[in-house]
């Protein structure tokens, strides 16, 4: 029996000891999951493939996952795609993208070899390579017989061949690109790009962004788009030297520019972070199927508290997101059918909560919830998951334009989320999506997103609404199910 056929074998036969799963947001059948990987529209289907750990709920030996689905909120788990059965993949079969040619779809994933799989780092004994695989049927995949496509005769002497992972390949006029995260030899991250005709032959194009010494980033999960006649580039950032004490906390950051393939130069005009939360993380967009660009990532963080080892399972992806460039901004809107889902309905209009005065909700397990509130009020505080005296807060100041959101589940600390709202609307409306493990904030149409995650068992269910001063609240929707 070989890698793959076991690792299939041990998940049909396990995955129904696997509890308290999310209810809508994609998560593994059983085992571990981190990165989303080769995001497409193929076939008439989404597919997601995942970095996958099917054994235990700790991360190891990367393998493909793999599901499809039409709405994004049913999935149909298909079998592993791939598992770290070649010398060039040995220690994992790390992150990668997907793409379609003549017919056929194509993978691109970083082969990762480490006798030590990164829990006593030797560098010199690491090396990370660039393969490809392909499939007529984007189900059963075969791996190139030239594999690996990139490695140290493509690669600069200037870049370390033991960071160097996570292609992102998109095809522009006829030529297929291809952005890869790398350390440099000052031991910072950089973000490179190769070019070719064929997805086989591959050569070194040019360095398109980097990190500086004092930042200490790694730029991992690079991607790169265009919406709205503007070029995106997005990547995960996580400290690039151990040796070096800055802190940099897992986030994913957003530059809004133009790419001049041509000469290989990217030009960033605009800035930002992509979500707020602690919890968001790797993630990767596609076409959509009516052209429209989407993204989905990880909703977890590398140090974040396990689930307890009886659930099985160990992570999750974000809700998908539809991306739109407005005022320089990169918005975000969850795209999943909400009124089919949940069929909110309004629950009260031009609320007033006077200060220390509740309205409770009867939550169910999971749920929409959606607060308009006019620039005119002060605060309040929205209580979700309230369970006795604990509950995960978001305390809205309208006044100071400044939301706090803390929890007495999981691990993380408070979230910030400074200038609200920077349009001339007269409302700022939140828009949460509340799951078993998990929270996402929209903020005015998705102008910022909050992502938290905890997987505590003793969360309630019910909603409080609590007043500061004057607090007023135009309109509240919910629906639960």
């Amino acid at each position: 029996m070989n890698k793959l056929q076991k690792a299939n074998e041990y998940i049909q036969q396990n995955k129904n000891n696997v509890n308290n799963r999310p209810i809508y947001h994609f998560s593994p059948e059983i085992g571990w999951m981190n990165d989303p990987n080769g995001f497409t529209f193929y076939q008439g289907k989404y597919h997601l493939f995942y970095q996958y750990y099917p054994y235990d709920i700790v991360w190891s030996d990367m393998h493909w996952g793999h599901a499809v689905t039409e709405n994004f909120i049913d999935w149909e788990y298909l079998p592993v795609a791939m598992a770290n059965d070649k010398a060039y993949d040995a220690n994992g079969c790390f992150s990668g993208s997907a793409i379609e040619k003549d017919g056929k779809l194509y993978v691109m994933y970083t082969g990762h070899v480490d006798p030590n799989l990164g829990f006593d780092k030797v560098e010199s004994e690491i090396a990370e390579r660039q393969c490809i695989a392909i499939s007529e049927d984007g189900i059963t995949f075969e791996k190139h017989k030239l594999n690996p496509v990139i490695g140290e005769k493509q690669l600069p002497e200037d870049y370390l061949i033991c960071d160097f992972r996570d292609p992102k390949v998109i095809e522009v006029n006829g030529v297929y690109y291809c952005v890869l995260s790398v350390r440099n030899a000052q031991r910072r991250g950089e973000i490179i790009m190769f070019k070719s005709l064929d997805l086989v032959q591959w050569t070194y194009h040019s360095s398109i962004f980097q990190s500086t010494f004092e930042e200490n980033k790694l730029l991992e999960c690079p991607d790169l788009f265009k919406v709205d006649e503007k070029d995106v580039l997005l990547f995960s950032e996580m400290p690039c030297d151990p040796e070096y004490t800055k802190d940099v906390p897992n986030t994913t950051a957003y530059l809004i520019g133009k790419m001049d393939f041509e000469r290989g130069k990217f030009t960033p005009d605009d800035k930002g972070l992509l979500d707020y939360g602690q919890t968001f993380y790797a993630p990767q967009s596609t076409e959509g199927k009516d052209g429209e660009r989407l993204l989905i990532g990880w909703m977890h963080r590398w140090n974040q508290t396990n689930p307890p080892k009886e659930y099985g399972f160990n992570g999750m992806m974000s809700l998908p997101r539809k991306l739109n460039v407005i005022n320089e901004r990169l918005v975000q809107q969850p795209f999943i059918d909400t009124q089919n889902y949940f069929s909110p309905s309004v629950i009260g209009e031009i609320v007033q909560l006077t200060e220390g005065e509740e309205m409770h909700i009867e939550g169910k397990t999971t749920g929409f919830l959606e607060v308009v509130v006019p620039k005119t009020s002060g605060e309040f505080t929205i209580k979700l998951n309230k369970e006795g005296e604990k509950s995960t807060n978001i305390k809205v100041d309208v006044e100071n334009n400044v939301l706090l959101l803390s929890s007495d589940y999981g691990d993380e600390g408070n979230i910030k989320v400074e200038d609200l709202s920077t349009n001339s609307d007269e409302n700022i409306k939140l828009s949460l999506y509340i799951d078993l493990h998990s929270i996402e904030l929209f903020i005015n149409s998705g102008e910022k997103v909050v992502s938290f995650t905890a997987y505590d068992r003793d969360k309630g269910k019910d909603i409080m609404l609590v007043g500061g001063e004057k607090a007023e609240l135009k309109r509240i929707v919910y629906g639960g199910r």
